[in-house]
């Protein structure tokens, strides 16, 4: 890996200090840049594997889960600033403006700011901003949630997708019959518009054969509290009433784009227009990870996907587009998720499917499920296969 060289001038910023913008700084001094390399972080520490945050919930320590140490960005003249939030990105003066009123250039510029958490106060829940009601997207969250469910009797996490399931079946793997756990849902079948009713069925049967009390179909009425502002109930539209000592919310995400409006183009949900080259419709302007909406050469619709290995990726192939190396994105995407020492692994994209056809037994847990639509198979997930 090449270092700095002071003789060269040029000032590549990348905003935000996750997997896709570490992997583009890293990659960027493989491929023999020279210049100065600048991550803009809002984190308190050095980018670390986000996966496990849920994955290890009540028991990970974020400290272990660094991807590359302070010694390593050091090494290679990787400079990264902390706490820090960008206000706006001015890309015809190619100018950065910092929230504490600092100010920068940049001779090219990637971002891959992430995602926020969403949360119950946009439904407008009454009660949603009670103390003990909880995200889980940064170290700082996880810590907070350690130290309360430590101290709980009843964990109720709403939301049953991939950050929600994780975390009770992680909770739930922790604390054994210490904690109930309970987990709502709206849908029926967790994870159906994405893994098929089967494979969703499975997950079901999988927390509740591990003590998860699950509340489908289910909708939040308010949340209740006590005289200290601590929550203490999750009332349900049908009049169930679940005792909470603290509640994890796993509503999904949405891109952090605001601070790009009118300077970049956005889709209808924040995503960030890209080319095949991963350049937004700003010159010298380049976006990586969840927040990249990017064109996919198999069916010509575009895609943002949000998951870890794509952030990996496509902060490689951003780094090598700023290097004019005028290298097209189009890796397969790939994700997996853990829950009670199981994986499900899945390959593709299927937005939409109107078949699924299993090879094997899904509740057995041995099985490969081919999403198919219009006569194409689109991806494909399995389990111990």
């Amino acid at each position: 890996m090449s270092k700095r060289d002071p003789e060269n001038k040029e000032k590549y910023v990348i905003i935000g200090g996750g997997a896709a913008g570490l992997n583009c700084a890293e990659t960027l001094r493989q491929s023999n840049f020279t210049g100065e390399i600048l991550i803009i972080s809002n984190e308190n520490s050095v980018p670390y594997d986000r996966t496990l945050l849920s994955k290890a919930l009540p028991q990970g320590d974020s400290s272990k889960f660094v991807l590359r140490p302070a010694d390593f960005l050091k090494e290679y003249d990787i400079d990264i600033t902390f706490r820090r939030t960008v206000e706006k990105v001015d890309t015809k003066d190619k100018r950065i403006y910092l929230k504490d009123g600092a100010e920068l250039n940049y001779d090219k510029l990637c971002i891959a700011t992430g995602s926020t958490a969403r949360t119950l106060g946009a439904f407008k829940v009454p009660g949603h901003d009670l103390k003990g009601v909880e995200v889980l997207r940064s170290a700082k969250d996880q810590t907070a949630i350690k130290e309360l469910a430590a101290k709980s009797k009843s964990v109720v996490i709403i939301g049953a997708s991939f950050i929600g399931s994780e975390a009770a079946a992680s909770v739930k793997s922790f604390y054994k019959d210490k904690v109930d756990v309970h987990l709502v849902d709206i849908a029926k079948v967790p994870f159906e518009r994405v893994l098929g009713k089967e494979v969703g069925l499975m997950v079901k049967s999988m927390h509740e054969d591990a003590g998860v009390k699950m509340h489908t179909e289910a909708q939040l009425a308010r949340l209740e509290g006590n005289e200290d502002g601590h929550v203490t109930k999750v009332v349900l539209k049908d009049g169930t009433v679940i005792e909470a000592d603290l509640v994890i919310q796993g509503l999904g995400v949405t891109p952090n784009t605001q601070f790009l409006k009118d300077e970049v183009e956005l889709d209808r949900w924040g995503g960030v227009i890209c080319d095949p080259f991963l350049q937004t419709t700003a010159k010298d302007v380049y976006a990586a990870g969840d927040i990249c909406s990017f064109p996919n050469w198999q069916t010509g619709d575009r895609m943002r996907i949000e998951h870890w290995t794509v952030a990996l990726d496509q902060g490689t192939f951003a780094a090598f587009n700023m290097m004019n190396k005028l290298v097209p994105y189009g890796e397969i995407p790939f994700f997996w998720t853990r829950m009670y020492n199981k994986s499900i692994q899945y390959v593709g994209n299927a937005m939409f499917f109107d078949e699924v056809h299993i090879q094997g037994d899904v509740k057995e847990k041995k099985f490969i499920a081919f999403y198919i639509k219009d006569g194409r198979v689109l991806a494909v997930s399995g389990m111990d296969q």
